[in-house]
Parts: C-alpha cells; sequence; structure tokens
C-alpha cells in the first residue's frame, strides 16, 4: 500500500505512443512529426530506454490537437502548448473544448445557413460559416456535418426543380476554395514529395470529396497530391509507377459498371502501392474482387485518414 510519505516516489504511468494515439485519435505518424518538428511528444525514458508520455505530456499534444483544429497553425500551437504548466494546460484544454462549434451553433444550425447563403447567392456569407465550420469542428467533422449536407440538400432542391444550377456551381467554388485555404494554413507540412496520391475515378467529375481528403490529412500532418478528378486509369497507373506513393485514394461518386479493362489497371496500381477504393461509385463486386488483390474500401473520412496513418 502507497502511503503519504512515499507518495512522491511512487513512478508515474508512462504511455507508449499506440496507447496516447489510440486515446487521442491522433495517427502515430503524426504523433511522431510533431515530436520532431515542435518537441510535442514524450519526455520520460523507461529503464530500457523506451519514450513514455506523461499525463502532462498528454495534455500538451492534445492542447495543441485542439488549437490546430481551430486553425492555428502547428508550430505555434505547439509553442503555446509548450508555455503552459499542467494547471494552464487543464485550463486551455477546458476552454477549447467549449469551443467545439463556434458562437455555440450547432453544426446543423451551421448547415441550414450554409444552405440558404447558397441559395440567396452571397458567396461571401457562405464562405464566412465554412471557415467557422472547419476552424472550430476540424476538417471531418466541418465535411461530415456541416458540408456535405449542405451539398446534399442543394443537390436535392435543384433535382426537384426547385433551385437553379448556378446554386450548385456557386456552393461547389465556394467549398473547393475553403478547404484549399484550410488545408494551406492548418500544417506546415512538405507536400514536394508526397507519398499520397488522390484522385477522382475516371469520368468522375467531382473533386470536393478530394479536398476534404486533402485537409483532413493536412489536419493530421500529412501532406498529400491531389490529381482532381476524371483522371484516367492509365495516368494513374503511370504516376504511381513513376512516383511510387505509398497510397492512393481513388474516389468515385456516380456508379461505375464493370469494366474489365479498368478493372485489370486498378489491380496493376494496387500492386505497387496501397489503393484505398472509396466513395459510393464503386460496385461491391468489383471493390471485394480489388480487396482480393491488396486494395482497401472507405468507410468513412476519419477511419480513413487513421487507417492511411498507421500505413505510413
Amino acid at each position: 500500500m502507497v502511503t503519504a510519505k512515499d507518495a512522491d516516489v511512487v513512478p508515474e504511468i508512462g504511455w507508449g505512443v499506440g496507447s496516447v494515439a489510440a486515446r487521442l485519435g491522433i495517427a502515430p505518424s503524426t504523433l511522431r512529426t510533431w515530436e520532431r518538428r515542435y518537441d510535442v511528444g514524450p519526455s520520460r525514458r523507461t529503464a530500457g530506454g523506451h519514450r513514455r508520455y506523461t499525463e502532462v505530456d498528454i495534455d500538451r499534444v492534445l492542447l495543441t490537437q485542439l488549437l490546430i483544429a481551430r486553425g492555428a497553425p502547428p508550430r505555434d500551437a505547439a509553442h503555446v502548448a509548450h508555455s503552459l504548466d499542467a494547471a494552464g494546460l487543464a485550463a486551455a484544454i477546458a476552454t477549447e473544448h467549449g469551443r467545439a462549434a463556434p458562437g455555440d451553433m450547432e453544426p446543423a444550425e451551421m448547415a441550414s445557413r450554409a444552405f440558404a447563403a447558397a441559395r440567396d447567392g452571397n458567396s461571401r456569407q457562405l464562405g464566412r460559416l465554412l471557415t467557422d465550420a472547419l476552424d472550430g469542428l476540424g476538417a471531418v467533422r466541418a465535411w461530415s456535418e456541416v458540408v456535405a449536407p449542405t451539398l446534399i440538400e442543394i443537390g436535392q432542391e435543384w433535382s426537384a426543380g426547385r433551385l437553379p444550377i448556378e446554386v450548385e456551381h456557386l456552393a461547389s467554388e465556394v467549398v473547393a476554395g475553403e478547404l484549399r485555404a484550410y488545408t494551406r494554413r492548418v500544417g506546415d507540412i512538405d507536400r514536394s514529395t508526397s507519398s499520397i496520391v488522390l484522385a477522382g475515378a475516371e469520368d468522375d467529375p467531382h473533386s470536393l470529396p478530394l479536398f476534404a481528403m486533402e485537409a483532413s490529412l493536412a489536419e493530421a500532418g500529412m501532406g498529400s497530391m491531389v490529381l482532381g478528378a476524371r483522371l484516367p486509369m492509365r495516368s494513374l497507373a503511370s504516376v504511381v509507377d513513376r512516383q511510387g506513393p505509398q497510397v492512393v485514394f481513388l474516389w468515385a461518386s456516380l456508379p461505375r459498371a464493370d469494366d474489365e479493362s479498368a478493372i485489370d489497371c486498378l489491380i496493376e496500381i494496387a500492386h505497387g502501392t496501397t489503393l484505398i477504393l472509396a466513395g459510393p461509385g464503386w460496385p461491391p463486386e468489383t471493390v471485394q474482387r480489388l480487396i482480393g488483390h491488396g486494395a482497401l474500401d472507405s468507410a468513412d473520412l476519419l477511419a480513413t485518414v487513421r487507417r492511411i496513418g498507421e500505413l505510413l
């Protein structure tokens, strides 16, 4: 039994990088990047020389994560976290948790206002709402809870003949601009060479999910190269052969027919990298066939970002 006399010599539990990653929902590769670049990492060593996080170390990582999600550059977020003691970290974390949604606005309300701004042609207001959503919620939640519902409602209203097509075009342009702006300001990431390639399937015109993935990866400390929509399969295979990325994320929004030549090309790509199939357009039979050749399917944005972090 520990007594008051010897309580000050009881060793604190130390946490490994895998445990901290699971606890905070951060990819282990991101934790190692933050440790290497910003010195936000474990401060203890075991007798065997293994690095271990203390509870204060974990709070420092958590505050860094929260500040980055709100739009702070990673280096500045780390500087703030380093400037605080244990009590200061706890207070700052409590404050940041209180800012999960800007102005105490729920994501559903933000989506409703975003739709109204797009419907009224108010691109400035729409941009402000999306900036607030990205800075306050982070890329994953902003896309899943604000941006995607807004775009879906616009698409439904256009299909029903209640909105003109220009509303959809306006919204798409503003969303693309805000996602890419968030990517630029969220992370100090070397994008000169990328081990992650993001592309749209051949003949598929949708690129916004690629920009959402780019922003989410940047938020997690990972750079990526976006090749855009409608990329010919052979061109993608050429990129894989020439640059050797570790991960290829391939999005398909529109239903795709089983095309043997395209599937053969994807099998070739999957043999050279980790191919991740995402979006509702992939036929289940195609997905299962490609999984048999080492490909992966994407369940949702957050799970995919975490999976890519594990792969890298």
